[in-house]
């Protein structure tokens, strides 16, 4: 039997449904200014607790009815109702406090640019937020008139309108839109609209999955079909299939089917324009495979998935294709293969350890691959014709560089040689500026300026030094001026997701009132490539917790901020870091914060139906099958570890509609530290139209952010 401390194990299965309502009440008392309330009283439909033997260790889980309780259960519209009844009544006492915050970030958002259209043939395309929603328009590069093509406020053919736009593109023929808007979440429809006329179309494609990380539909060459994504019942894409315009969805014809739970599917167009790659993934293993625009029947697999190797194909012209992979070392190697032989592998850049390669777009003539060196990106550019390689010198050495994909939409560089390359460089102080890189020339120019407030702040990195003697690397911002009177240290670790230092005017309001920004780069996170995502992961799992103290730790220790003025701040896998991270060292912290949090990892991983439970698997073992994943992860678990210590305010945000973290998890949490700790200060947003990425509306999202800094700047004793 694994051992076990007092608060591993609940017990408190014997309270009876009052006992667990008055756990789920959500008070907040912070210094005589309290936090969102969420209150409840009466009767659900509880069936109470449940308790379990797994691996020889009894698992009591005194709030596990919820786990079972439907959303449109008269009893628990109930209980939501008297959330809200709570919430409204209460949150007026942080009312003023969080208008002015808002108002403060308002002050502090950039002008709008001057759009810079991105060239795709005889036309440039940009998108335009001026009007509070997104417009995508397009110029004629020769003649200069400028063309509407999509308003969010447009109405489809049903009349209701077409809402939040999240991907399009153009068919080759120039005749008609696609354009991709949320159903529900990770559920999307794909609507048809003829440029000429400007007409809808009736016909509609549902149950479609879009990538977060490209905003581009992928026509067939004749412009007669879209290639897309269907999604499963969980969100997960899963179906590449064909919808030919015209015709209905049932009975599109299927490209490839991805039947192993824990992989989905990514479609992309290449760099040449020839083909689009699916791209089948796990968080550990790749397989490839491309359709031929051209004939739609041509499908070839580049190589066959093998579990641990990872791999991401383009193509920008010519007989051969430009991969990434892990095969040989965990930060990534360039190499070429010829098409007719697609696993047949020759290095272009090998591997180095501390250089991570993190994604590469192909041209005809370049190639160019994304570079994060000692923790900072950068840029390289490959010529083809000389074979020779030239770094991109980026201004901020602080800073996210990337392709543009969110000015413009798709990809910024949709040619297949363009002359120039348009890449995205924002740091903490500036918001997104826009760069083009000439080729010919080999020089960098600045083409649309973001708005710098880097004259009163000053952005620098830190370095912690983790128990096992790891240098974990921090960035900060700060006043440039003043005393630091507290810090907000943000931290993700998990699925070797870099976590950048991007701009975000909310923040603004803690450095102007002497309290610092601090992201923790913490192992599990891909912020020193892929050998620091392994070296969080699996039987490591723990090391971005004892990374995430560490570097709270080394604030103080430096003297940056007093001891006990650090507010900890995770989103998702970032909830789990730091509600971990509260379990293990409650006296580090003045406050927590946690957005959609993953908190109840363990009853997760151990239902094998749960969203997130195959892809979790090879981030931290199998807990089902292995004693020593299940061991690690109880360890880890946030709900299962509860402290009897006194514990700082806490501030939790969950989603009514979130497929990846469902609520009741978090609900469970925040009733475990409302059993254990009846009067501390726990806070909970509870939404019920947004997704995992937040509140649909945008006020909403904007509202809860100020209230966010307004419970840290409390938590800080700052107001």
């Amino acid at each position: 039997m694994i051992p076990l401390s007092p608060t591993d194990i609940g017990t408190i299965s014997s309270l009876d449904r009052r006992e667990l309502l008055r756990g789920l009440a959500v008070a907040a008392s912070l210094s005589g200014l309290a936090g969102p309330v969420w209150a409840a009283a009466g009767e659900t439909a509880a069936t109470g607790g449940r308790t379990r033997i797994i691996h020889g260790v009894t698992l009591t889980d005194p709030f596990g009815w919820l786990d079972d309780a439907a959303l449109d259960d008269p009893q628990v519209i109930r209980l939501r109702a008297k959330f809200d009844a709570s919430a409204h009544q209460v949150m007026a006492r942080l009312e003023a406090l969080t208008r002015r915050l808002r108002a403060e970030a308002d002050a502090a958002s950039p002008p709008p640019s001057d759009p810079a259209p991105v060239p795709d043939g005889a036309y440039g395309y940009w998108s335009d937020w001026s009007q509070g929603r997104r417009q995508l328009w397009r110029i004629h590069l020769a003649s200069g008139a400028r063309q509407l093509l999509l308003d969010a406020a447009e109405t489809d053919a049903d009349g209701k309108a077409i809402g939040n736009v999240v991907a399009w593109g153009i068919s080759p023929d120039d005749a008609t839109l696609a354009f991709a808007t949320v159903a529900v979440p990770e559920h999307h429809d794909i609507r048809f609209k003829h440029i000429a006329t400007g007409q809808m179309r009736t016909e509609v494609v549902r149950d479609v999955g879009v990538q977060i990380t490209s905003e581009r539909l992928v026509w067939t060459a004749d412009g007669r079909g879209v290639i897309y994504g269907e999604v499963d019942a969980s969100g997960r894409p899963w179906r590449a299939r064909i919808h030919w315009l015209g015709r209905p969805q049932v009975g599109a014809p299927i490209i490839h089917e991805e039947a192993d739970p824990g992989f989905f599917i990514e479609i992309r167009q290449t760099g040449s324009g020839r083909f689009a790659v699916i791209h089948s993934s796990s968080v550990d293993t790749t397989e490839a495979r491309l359709v031929d625009r051209e004939n739609t029947d041509s499908v070839r697999l580049v190589s066959a998935r093998r579990a641990g190797r990872l791999y991401a194909v383009d193509h920008g012209g010519g007989d051969a294709l430009d991969i990434l992979t892990n095969d040989t070392h965990p930060n990534f190697r360039l190499v070429s293969a010829p098409l007719d032989q697609p696993d047949r592998w020759s290095e272009l850049v090998p591997a180095q350890d501390r250089t991570g390669l993190a994604w590469h777009q192909a041209f005809r003539r370049h190639l160019v691959v994304a570079e994060r060196h000692e923790g900072n990106s950068r840029v390289r550019v490959f010529d083809r014709a000389s074979a020779t390689w030239r770094i991109i010198d980026i201004p901020e050495p602080v800073a996210v560089v990337g392709f543009d994909r969110w000015t413009a939409g798709p990809e910024a560089n949709r040619e297949p040689e363009p002359a120039q390359l348009r890449l995205g460089v924002e740091t903490f102080a500036q918001p997104k500026a826009l760069y083009e890189y000439s080729f010919a020339e080999g020089a960098l120019k600045k083409l649309q300026a973001g708005t710098a407030a880097s004259g009163l702040y000053l952005a620098e990195r830190l370095q912690a030094t983790s128990p096992d003697g790891t240098i974990i690397p921090m960035s900060m911002i700060r006043p440039r001026t003043g005393p630091l009177h507290g810090a907000v240290l943000y931290g993700y670790g998990a699925y070797g997701v870099p976590s950048d230092p991007d701009f975000d005017t909310q923040r603004f309001s803690l450095l102007t009132r002497g309290v610092a920004y601090v992201i923790a780069h913490v192992r599990g996170g891909g912020d020193l490539g892929g050998a620091w995502h392994d070296a969080g992961r699996g039987e490591a799992r723990g090391k971005p917790v004892d990374d995430f103290i560490a570097c709270a730790r080394a604030l103080v220790a430096q003297g940056i901020v007093p001891p006990g003025k650090i507010v900890s701040t995770g989103r998702s896998a970032g909830g789990w870091l730091v509600g971990a991270a509260l379990n293990r060292a409650p006296d580090v912290w003045a406050g927590v914060m946690a957005d959609v949090p993953y908190v109840d990892v363990l009853n997760a991983l151990l239902d094998p139906e749960r969203p997130l439970s195959a892809t979790e698997t090879s981030e931290v073992g199998d807990v089902i099958q292995d004693p020593a994943a299940f061991a690690r992860v109880l360890r880890l678990c946030a709900y299962q570890n509860v402290p009897a210590r006194k514990l700082p305010p806490v501030y939790l945000t969950a989603s009514l509609a979130d497929v990846r973290i469902p609520w009741s998890g978090v609900l469970k949490y925040v009733a475990r530290l409302r059993a254990a700790h009846p009067d501390n200060a726990v806070a909970l947003r509870l939404d019920r139209d947004g997704n995992h990425w937040g509140p649909a509306d945008r006020e909403t999202r904007d509202l809860w952010r100020a209230e966010r800094v307004a419970f840290a700047l409390k938590a800080l004793d700052l107001v």
